[in-house]
């Protein structure tokens, strides 16, 4: 299958990567526990509360801006607009029996294999297919210029062994 990334669709593209972007929330909170709970084993008992309170203190704010600083990145990256009749690249997106084969007018060539595929759904017009490894392939259904997006889905959904989740 053969589709166009427009400006348009781009500009859709972005909003869901925004949405589908690998979230990192949990790794930088259990980040901050475990700066309060291993001087807690280590020390045991000999730390003065004060000591605790403000390393966990801290913890906590470095962890927090952590945190928001993965969220200013991840919507500097995904807040562009582009024109709307703007032509970006072509992208042709092949099924192997092994796996999925994308090529690009602008990227390498990427191959993924089926088990790595996670999640099925379409979106905002938008067939959004991820991966465990945090890869999204975006395939809007409106500027596919050669080849048939239902029987895609139909191929993709038996080889991964996945259902389509629908979003309204």
């Amino acid at each position: 299958m053969t589709y166009s990334i427009t400006g348009q669709a781009q500009n859709r593209i972005n909003q869901l990567m925004i949405k589908y972007s690998p979230k990192h929330t949990l790794v930088i909170w259990v980040a901050s526990l475990a700066c309060l709970l291993v001087p807690l084993l280590i020390f045991r008992n000999s730390l003065s509360t004060i000591l605790l309170s403000g390393l966990f203190g801290s913890a906590f704010i470095t962890f927090w801006i952590l945190n928001l600083g993965l969220k200013y990145a991840v919507h500097k990256r995904f807040s562009l607009h582009y024109q709307p009749d703007l032509e970006l690249e072509t992208r042709t997106l092949t099924l192997d029996e092994k796996g999925i084969k994308i090529s690009s007018s602008l990227l390498k060539p990427a191959f993924r294999p089926y088990k790595q595929v996670k999640m099925i759904t379409v979106e905002d017009n938008i067939i959004v297919v991820s991966g465990k490894s945090g890869w999204v392939e975006m395939i809007p259904r409106d500027q596919v210029t050669e080849g048939n997006c239902g029987l895609l889905l139909d191929i993709l959904c038996r080889s991964t062994g996945k259902k389509i989740k629908s979003s309204c």
